[in-house]
Protein backbone atom coordinates (compact mmCIF):
# COMPACT_ATOMS: atom_id res chain seq x y z
CA UNK A 1 0.00 0.00 0.00
CA UNK A 2 1.48 3.48 -0.87
CA UNK A 3 -1.96 5.87 -0.35
CA UNK A 4 -2.47 6.01 3.52
CA UNK A 5 -5.26 8.68 5.36
CA UNK A 6 -4.45 10.98 8.02
CA UNK A 7 -4.48 8.93 11.40
CA UNK A 8 -3.39 5.62 9.46
CA UNK A 9 -0.28 3.42 10.75
CA UNK A 10 2.20 3.36 8.05
CA UNK A 11 4.42 0.09 7.88
CA UNK A 12 7.32 0.45 6.42
CA UNK A 13 9.28 -3.01 6.07
CA UNK A 14 12.65 -4.00 4.09
CA UNK A 15 14.40 -7.34 3.26
CA UNK A 16 17.84 -6.76 3.86
CA UNK A 17 20.66 -9.03 1.76
CA UNK A 18 24.14 -9.33 1.13
CA UNK A 19 25.67 -9.48 -2.64
CA UNK A 20 24.78 -13.54 -2.57
CA UNK A 21 21.29 -12.62 -2.28
CA UNK A 22 21.46 -13.98 0.86
CA UNK A 23 19.24 -12.40 4.11
CA UNK A 24 22.03 -10.77 6.69
CA UNK A 25 21.36 -9.06 10.20
CA UNK A 26 23.14 -5.67 10.04
CA UNK A 27 24.88 -4.33 13.04
CA UNK A 28 22.06 -0.91 12.99
CA UNK A 29 19.07 -0.74 10.89
CA UNK A 30 17.65 2.97 10.79
CA UNK A 31 14.87 4.37 9.17
CA UNK A 32 14.17 8.39 8.53
CA UNK A 33 11.20 9.72 7.11
CA UNK A 34 11.02 13.12 5.19
CA UNK A 35 7.06 15.24 4.91
CA UNK A 36 6.49 16.59 1.51
CA UNK A 37 8.36 19.92 2.86
CA UNK A 38 11.51 18.01 3.50
CA UNK A 39 11.28 18.14 6.99
CA UNK A 40 12.20 15.32 8.36
CA UNK A 41 9.66 13.71 10.80
CA UNK A 42 11.47 10.61 12.14
CA UNK A 43 15.24 10.59 12.30
CA UNK A 44 17.53 7.70 12.27
CA UNK A 45 15.12 5.26 14.67
CA UNK A 46 16.16 1.44 14.94
CA UNK A 47 13.63 -0.74 13.21
CA UNK A 48 12.53 -3.67 14.86
CA UNK A 49 13.40 -7.11 13.25
CA UNK A 50 11.38 -10.01 13.25
CA UNK A 51 13.40 -12.52 11.16
CA UNK A 52 16.82 -12.79 9.81
CA UNK A 53 17.19 -10.25 7.44
CA UNK A 54 13.36 -8.73 7.58
CA UNK A 55 12.78 -5.35 9.45
CA UNK A 56 10.02 -2.80 10.18
CA UNK A 57 8.77 -0.13 11.65
CA UNK A 58 5.24 1.28 12.68
CA UNK A 59 4.56 5.11 12.05
CA UNK A 60 1.35 6.68 13.36
CA UNK A 61 0.40 8.95 11.18
CA UNK A 62 -1.36 12.16 12.41
CA UNK A 63 -4.83 13.16 12.43
CA UNK A 64 -3.38 16.60 11.00
CA UNK A 65 -0.96 15.18 9.14
CA UNK A 66 0.18 17.38 5.42
CA UNK A 67 -1.40 15.54 2.42
CA UNK A 68 1.42 14.46 0.02
CA UNK A 69 4.25 12.65 -1.02
CA UNK A 70 6.70 11.23 2.06
CA UNK A 71 9.94 10.03 1.30
CA UNK A 72 11.63 7.81 3.19
CA UNK A 73 15.34 6.12 3.92
CA UNK A 74 17.05 3.33 5.09
CA UNK A 75 20.53 2.99 6.81
CA UNK A 76 22.03 0.00 7.08
CA UNK A 77 25.34 -0.46 8.75
CA UNK A 78 26.94 -3.80 8.87
CA UNK A 79 29.75 -4.69 11.63
CA UNK A 80 32.49 -4.35 8.84
CA UNK A 81 30.84 -0.58 8.52
CA UNK A 82 29.91 -0.85 4.82
CA UNK A 83 26.56 1.46 4.74
CA UNK A 84 23.69 0.22 2.22
CA UNK A 85 20.98 3.22 1.70
CA UNK A 86 17.57 2.28 0.68
CA UNK A 87 15.22 5.09 -0.53
CA UNK A 88 11.29 4.67 -1.16
CA UNK A 89 7.92 7.02 -0.87
CA UNK A 90 4.59 6.97 0.32
CA UNK A 91 1.51 9.03 0.24
CA UNK A 92 -1.10 10.94 2.42
CA UNK A 93 -4.29 11.48 0.61
CA UNK A 94 -7.67 12.71 1.69
CA UNK A 95 -8.82 9.14 0.45
CA UNK A 96 -7.64 5.53 -1.17
CA UNK A 97 -7.85 5.95 -4.83
CA UNK A 98 -6.25 2.53 -5.57
CA UNK A 99 -9.01 0.42 -5.77
CA UNK A 100 -11.27 3.50 -7.50
CA UNK A 101 -8.58 3.22 -10.24
CA UNK A 102 -8.30 -0.16 -10.73
CA UNK A 103 -12.30 -0.84 -10.56
CA UNK A 104 -12.74 1.66 -13.25
CA UNK A 105 -10.03 0.68 -15.82
CA UNK A 106 -10.41 -3.19 -14.87
CA UNK A 107 -6.54 -3.42 -14.50
CA UNK A 108 -6.15 -6.66 -11.75
CA UNK A 109 -3.92 -5.80 -9.07
CA UNK A 110 -1.54 -8.94 -10.05
CA UNK A 111 -0.53 -7.64 -13.55
CA UNK A 112 0.37 -4.59 -15.39
CA UNK A 113 0.45 -1.95 -12.65
CA UNK A 114 1.89 -1.92 -8.96
CA UNK A 115 -0.23 0.35 -6.30
CA UNK A 116 3.21 2.76 -6.36
CA UNK A 117 2.79 3.44 -9.61
CA UNK A 118 -0.84 4.10 -9.42
CA UNK A 119 -0.11 5.98 -6.21
CA UNK A 120 2.59 8.45 -8.25
CA UNK A 121 -0.68 8.68 -10.82
CA UNK A 122 -3.37 9.28 -8.20
CA UNK A 123 -1.47 12.33 -6.69
CA UNK A 124 -0.29 13.84 -10.16
CA UNK A 125 -4.19 14.02 -11.00
CA UNK A 126 -5.21 14.98 -7.86
CA UNK A 127 -2.73 17.99 -8.07
CA UNK A 128 -4.14 18.72 -11.61
CA UNK A 129 -7.94 18.61 -10.74
CA UNK A 130 -7.42 20.88 -7.74
CA UNK A 131 -6.43 23.69 -10.21
CA UNK A 132 -8.88 22.43 -12.93
CA UNK A 133 -12.04 23.17 -10.24
CA UNK A 134 -11.24 26.03 -8.58
CA UNK A 135 -11.13 29.83 -9.55
CA UNK A 136 -8.09 31.69 -10.02
CA UNK A 137 -7.84 35.38 -8.91
CA UNK A 138 -4.63 36.76 -10.00
CA UNK A 139 -2.89 40.70 -9.16
CA UNK A 140 -6.43 41.39 -6.68
CA UNK A 141 -6.41 44.14 -4.46
CA UNK A 142 -7.87 42.65 -1.14
CA UNK A 143 -11.25 44.24 0.44
CA UNK A 144 -10.69 46.05 4.12
CA UNK A 145 -10.91 44.95 7.37
CA UNK A 146 -14.34 42.79 7.33
CA UNK A 147 -15.14 44.38 10.58
CA UNK A 148 -14.58 48.07 10.10
CA UNK A 149 -13.95 48.37 6.43
CA UNK A 150 -10.44 49.97 6.76
CA UNK A 151 -8.07 49.91 4.40
CA UNK A 152 -3.95 49.94 4.58
CA UNK A 153 -3.45 53.22 6.72
CA UNK A 154 -0.61 52.30 8.66
CA UNK A 155 -1.89 50.08 11.43
CA UNK A 156 -4.30 48.15 10.11
CA UNK A 157 -3.68 44.46 9.56
CA UNK A 158 -6.81 43.02 8.88
CA UNK A 159 -8.30 42.03 5.29
CA UNK A 160 -10.72 39.96 3.37
CA UNK A 161 -10.72 38.48 0.09
CA UNK A 162 -12.98 39.14 -2.42
CA UNK A 163 -13.68 35.78 -3.46
CA UNK A 164 -14.34 33.17 -0.69
CA UNK A 165 -13.92 30.71 0.57
CA UNK A 166 -10.07 30.17 -0.25
CA UNK A 167 -9.37 26.83 -2.11
CA UNK A 168 -6.56 24.79 -0.50
CA UNK A 169 -4.86 24.58 -4.36
CA UNK A 170 -1.42 22.93 -3.12
CA UNK A 171 -3.74 20.14 -1.86
CA UNK A 172 -1.75 19.88 1.42
CA UNK A 173 -5.05 19.54 3.40
CA UNK A 174 -5.05 23.11 5.01
CA UNK A 175 -5.23 26.64 3.81
CA UNK A 176 -2.46 29.02 4.75
CA UNK A 177 -0.72 31.69 3.62
CA UNK A 178 2.80 32.42 2.62
CA UNK A 179 4.37 30.97 5.82
CA UNK A 180 5.05 27.49 4.89
CA UNK A 181 6.95 25.57 1.82
CA UNK A 182 3.20 24.82 0.67
CA UNK A 183 1.46 28.04 0.36
CA UNK A 184 -2.30 28.71 -0.94
CA UNK A 185 -2.57 32.78 -0.62
CA UNK A 186 0.45 35.01 -1.88
CA UNK A 187 0.86 38.55 -1.95
CA UNK A 188 2.85 41.48 -2.99
CA UNK A 189 3.28 44.97 -2.17
CA UNK A 190 5.00 48.23 -4.10
CA UNK A 191 5.88 50.48 -1.97
CA UNK A 192 5.98 54.40 -1.85
CA UNK A 193 9.88 54.06 -4.17
CA UNK A 194 7.96 51.65 -6.69
CA UNK A 195 9.93 48.72 -4.95
CA UNK A 196 8.59 45.07 -5.24
CA UNK A 197 8.18 43.66 -1.67
CA UNK A 198 6.78 39.83 -0.28
CA UNK A 199 3.98 40.29 1.59
CA UNK A 200 3.60 37.95 5.13
CA UNK A 201 0.23 36.85 5.06
CA UNK A 202 -1.62 34.54 7.22
CA UNK A 203 -4.98 33.19 6.72
CA UNK A 204 -7.62 33.72 10.04
CA UNK A 205 -10.67 31.87 8.11
CA UNK A 206 -10.52 30.68 4.73
CA UNK A 207 -14.45 30.34 4.88
CA UNK A 208 -15.16 33.93 4.83
CA UNK A 209 -11.67 34.57 3.41
CA UNK A 210 -10.46 36.70 6.29
CA UNK A 211 -6.68 37.22 6.09
CA UNK A 212 -3.74 39.49 8.44
CA UNK A 213 -1.37 40.61 5.77
CA UNK A 214 1.72 42.52 6.91
CA UNK A 215 5.17 43.54 5.70
CA UNK A 216 7.97 40.33 6.14
CA UNK A 217 8.78 41.96 9.57
CA UNK A 218 5.35 41.88 10.94
CA UNK A 219 4.27 45.72 10.52
CA UNK A 220 1.51 47.04 9.27
CA UNK A 221 1.73 48.17 5.15
CA UNK A 222 2.01 52.02 5.27
CA UNK A 223 -0.39 54.15 3.67
CA UNK A 224 1.71 55.72 1.07
CA UNK A 225 1.77 52.18 -0.51
CA UNK A 226 1.36 52.10 -4.60
CA UNK A 227 -0.72 48.35 -4.28
CA UNK A 228 -1.29 45.54 -2.82
CA UNK A 229 -1.75 42.17 -4.66
CA UNK A 230 -2.97 38.75 -3.72
CA UNK A 231 -2.63 35.89 -5.76
CA UNK A 232 -5.07 32.83 -4.56
CA UNK A 233 -7.67 30.97 -5.34
CA UNK A 234 -11.44 29.40 -4.34
CA UNK A 235 -14.26 27.67 -4.54
CA UNK A 236 -17.13 27.43 -6.50
CA UNK A 237 -20.42 27.10 -3.96
CA UNK A 238 -21.36 23.73 -5.83
CA UNK A 239 -17.61 22.46 -4.53
CA UNK A 240 -18.43 19.07 -3.71
CA UNK A 241 -15.37 16.36 -1.99
CA UNK A 242 -17.26 13.07 -2.91
CA UNK A 243 -17.43 14.90 -6.72
CA UNK A 244 -14.42 15.64 -6.50
CA UNK A 245 -13.19 12.20 -5.33
CA UNK A 246 -14.93 10.46 -7.82
CA UNK A 247 -13.35 13.10 -10.81
CA UNK A 248 -9.88 12.17 -9.30
CA UNK A 249 -10.64 8.66 -9.44
CA UNK A 250 -11.40 9.20 -13.07
CA UNK A 251 -8.64 11.45 -14.07
CA UNK A 252 -6.44 8.67 -12.85
CA UNK A 253 -7.71 5.80 -15.07
CA UNK A 254 -7.66 8.08 -18.00
CA UNK A 255 -3.59 8.67 -17.37
CA UNK A 256 -3.72 4.58 -16.46
CA UNK A 257 -4.87 3.67 -19.85
CA UNK A 258 -2.78 6.33 -21.83
CA UNK A 259 0.31 4.53 -19.90
CA UNK A 260 -1.06 0.97 -21.50
CA UNK A 261 -1.78 2.00 -24.79
CA UNK A 262 -2.20 -1.82 -25.44
CA UNK A 263 -5.24 -1.50 -23.94
CA UNK A 264 -7.24 -0.23 -26.45
CA UNK A 265 -5.22 -1.08 -29.52
CA UNK A 266 -6.11 -4.17 -31.83
CA UNK A 267 -3.75 -6.79 -33.25
CA UNK A 268 -3.84 -8.57 -36.36
CA UNK A 269 -4.08 -12.21 -33.96
CA UNK A 270 -7.23 -10.30 -32.54
CA UNK A 271 -8.80 -10.49 -35.81
CA UNK A 272 -7.70 -13.80 -37.36
CA UNK A 273 -9.44 -15.51 -34.25
CA UNK A 274 -13.16 -14.24 -35.48
CA UNK A 275 -13.59 -13.26 -31.85
CA UNK A 276 -16.05 -10.00 -31.47
CA UNK A 277 -14.09 -7.15 -30.98
CA UNK A 278 -14.85 -3.69 -29.31
CA UNK A 279 -12.74 -0.75 -29.87
CA UNK A 280 -12.96 1.20 -26.75
CA UNK A 281 -12.56 4.73 -26.96
CA UNK A 282 -9.21 6.03 -25.32
CA UNK A 283 -10.65 9.07 -23.96
CA UNK A 284 -13.54 7.69 -22.41
CA UNK A 285 -12.51 7.92 -18.38
CA UNK A 286 -11.15 11.49 -19.50
CA UNK A 287 -14.29 12.56 -20.98
CA UNK A 288 -16.16 11.22 -17.37
CA UNK A 289 -13.90 13.33 -15.03
CA UNK A 290 -14.88 16.45 -17.20
CA UNK A 291 -18.39 15.21 -16.44
CA UNK A 292 -17.79 15.48 -12.50
CA UNK A 293 -15.09 18.32 -13.08
CA UNK A 294 -18.29 20.52 -14.33
CA UNK A 295 -20.52 19.23 -11.87
CA UNK A 296 -18.30 20.77 -9.50
CA UNK A 297 -17.12 24.39 -11.46
CA UNK A 298 -20.84 24.77 -12.71
CA UNK A 299 -24.23 25.82 -10.48
CA UNK A 300 -26.17 22.79 -10.44
CA UNK A 301 -30.25 23.17 -11.16
CA UNK A 302 -32.95 20.87 -9.43
CA UNK A 303 -36.02 20.68 -9.94
CA UNK A 304 -38.83 21.16 -6.50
Amino acid sequence: MAIYERGETYVHRVSIRNRNGERVTPSTVSLYIYDPCGKTILNSVSMTSDAVGEFFYNYALYSTATYGKYKTLVVATSASGIVTKEENKFYIMPWKLEKDIRQITGISETKSISDDDLSDIAWSSYKFSLRDVFIHHYRETPYGNPNTGVMFDGSNTSFQTKYYPIADINGDGSVSGMVSCATDVKGWWIDSTGHYNICAITVTTSYNGELTITQVGGAAIPSNHKGVFLDYWSEYDSFDSDLFHRAVAYLSAHEVVNRFNELDRVTLADLNTNRPVVLSNPKRFYYEYKRYANMIREPRVGTI
